[in-house]
């Protein structure tokens, strides 16, 4: 009232801007002095909580100025040595390290930073190595917490974050441990994927010279591969630069495919030549290069590989794959342990199928499926629940003779096993299948005789059943009689079919009335082994190892001995006394 009367106006900003000297030059937020924070870490906070908002205010604060720098720095203009520009240059650098610094010593504040994401991941465009490194350290911490993963996922600001692998080589380990935190989302893997982190990954792998590089890129592979919603997309992008078995090792071991992919290979599941690895090296190389100049300059540009587009590797080149394996080589290795026998044979069965339909590959193909079974009888136990046969008996059933041909090859090692002839007796028309495709070429015959011996010998009522409707007895005895076409072994194994088809409980007897009206049966239902030698030692046995069952095998080939006999008389005259012994 005084200072009114007398007409003076009292000055309210007067002190307002008063700073002691010795802070003059300090950022202090928060209360809190931000160079000695920084200096001492560990100090305990009364509110670190609201420190880190403090700080993230600030930098959001600097940001206007902090995108106009970037400006200059993209157009190569010479940014001026202004007083300002080194304060707030060094006021964003000394924010940056205490917030890391908050979120590294008191944890659990990371959520601090939900909604501020665009502005951190903003601040990896800048042109300054040392604000890039420490954003990226923070986002290491923050990305801990889920709450923060997802809602970098909802900033969509992946592509900041890409370049960085290759514009910032000094922090590719902190970029890739960043990136296998935020991959546990499936929103993140669908946007790293259309901004090409297949490609910048595929690069590090091939052509890093660090160990621990590569080997965090085959973890964030891994990671990526085993999300149930995109890993099937990531793997299919991956099959088209990679052999599938290095994807399916990416899967399981990191260690492995590594050394898989570094060492030469030729195997029935990985043909893999110093030629082969330079071509895939190089063909990254060049699209990771390119991508990476367009995602400099618009970060929002989206990665596309062509339709048709696979590395066409020299050593493969003519080879016949299926299921990730090359028949060729299988063939030549039928002991080889694919990884995944199951699904190999599955997908045999339906090239078998394929290919015999017109396919130039139908032998190859055919050939890989028998190895494998009789390599790995236990499989055949698998074949039933996959529905396989009673397609491959629509197949032999079919023209050309062919297929009939191969189809009843792979029916051998099917037919001595129980659960498959249980499948035979349940499919409609087996037995007639087996009849159609042994008419329809002479070469068939003995295959289908032999398919005859191992399905019947395992004593399932319901095929003597089909056999008898099929009328399957005329046909086989109808064989017997057939002294010019049909083979003497093809004779044995119908032999013996016959035999155990008359053993039968329920229909045996039907049979056994057939083969006693028969002239034919009578001229061998007595006899043994012998029944088809001949004038030479080895005419009309089935050879084969010793011990087979069900195969008649020649017995020795020398009955006169080597040695001259001993020169005692009475082992001679006992010898001449026994002409049977000869």
């Amino acid at each position: 009232y005084q200072r009114r009367v007398r007409g003076i106006t009292p000055d309210t900003s007067y002190g307002s801007d008063f700073v002691f000297s010795a802070h003059k030059e300090e950022l202090i937020l928060g209360n809190i002095f931000v160079r000695i924070y920084n200096e001492q870490p560990s100090f305990p906070l009364n509110d670190p909580r609201k420190f880190c908002v403090d700080l993230l205010s600030f930098l959001g604060d600097q940001a206007q100025y902090l995108h106009s720098f970037l400006s200059m720095s993209n157009g190569n203009a010479q940014t001026e040595s202004q007083p300002e520009h080194e304060v707030r240059m060094k006021h964003s650098h000394m924010s940056l390290g205490a917030l890391k610094n908050c979120m590294q010593h008191n944890p659990g504040n990371e959520n601090t930073c939900c909604g501020y994401f665009k502005l951190l991941f903003a601040l990896l465009k800048m042109n300054n190595e040392e604000i890039q490194h420490l954003a990226l350290e923070v986002l290491v911490l923050v990305t801990r917490n889920q709450d923060c993963v997802n809602s970098i996922a909802e900033a969509k600001v992946m592509g900041c974050l890409l370049v960085m692998l290759m514009l910032l080589p000094s922090s590719r380990s902190s970029v890739l441990q960043v990136l296998h935190a935020l991959v546990s989302n499936t929103t993140i893997i669908k946007e790293v994927l259309v901004k090409g982190s297949l490609i910048y990954l595929l690069h590090l792998f091939c052509n890093s010279s660090a160990p621990n590089i590569r080997e965090d890129t085959a973890l964030l592979f891994s990671k990526m591969l085993s999300d149930k919603l995109v890993g099937p997309k990531v793997r299919l992008v991956l099959l088209k630069f990679l052999p599938s078995l290095f994807v399916e090792a990416l899967s399981d071991s990191c260690e492995t495919a590594i050394h898989m992919f570094d060492n030469n290979h030729e195997n029935p599941e990985l043909v893999w030549s110093d030629e082969s690895r330079e071509k895939l090296c190089g063909t990254v190389q060049k699209m990771m290069t390119m991508h990476f100049k367009d995602q400099l300059k618009n970060q929002d540009v989206d990665w596309r590989l062509p339709a048709d587009f696979n590395v066409k590797y020299t050593d493969m080149l003519g080879e016949l794959v299926v299921g990730g394996v090359f028949l060729k080589h299988f063939i030549k290795q039928p002991s080889w342990g694919v990884r995944k026998p199951r699904d190999f044979m599955s997908a045999l069965f339906e090239a078998v199928l394929q290919h015999c339909n017109g396919g130039d590959n139908a032998e190859t193909v055919a050939s890989a499926l028998i190895a494998l079974l009789t390599s790995q009888p236990i499989l055949a136990e698998q074949v039933p629940p996959l529905g396989h046969i009673p397609k491959l008996m629509q197949l032999i059933a079919s023209k050309p003779a062919e297929c009939g041909r191969l189809g009843l090859q792979i029916l051998v090692p099917l037919s001595g096993n129980d659960s498959c002839v249980k499948t035979f007796c349940n499919t409609p028309s087996s037995i007639k299948s087996i009849m159609v495709a042994m008419r329809n070429g002479q070469n068939t015959v003995a295959v289908g005789a032999e398919v005859c011996h191992k399905a019947f010998t395992k004593n399932q009522p319901g095929l003597v059943a089909q056999a008898l409707q099929a009328d399957l007895v005329t046909y086989l005895l109808s064989l017997l009689d057939d002294v010019v076409h049909t083979p003497a072994s093809a004779k044995a194994q119908v032999v013996i079919a016959l035999k155990a088809m008359q053993m039968d409980v329920m229909n045996g007897g039907k049979v056994l009335e057939k083969l006693e009206s028969s002239p034919v049966w009578a001229s061998y239902k007595e006899q043994k082994h012998d029944l088809f030698l001949e004038t030479t030692r080895t005419a009309g046995y089935l050879t084969g190892p010793v011990g087979a069952a069900g195969y008649l095998t020649a017995g020795p080939a020398n009955l006169i001995p080597d040695t001259p006999p001993p020169l005692n008389s009475s082992v001679n005259e006992g010898r001449r006394k026994r002409p049977d012994a000869l």
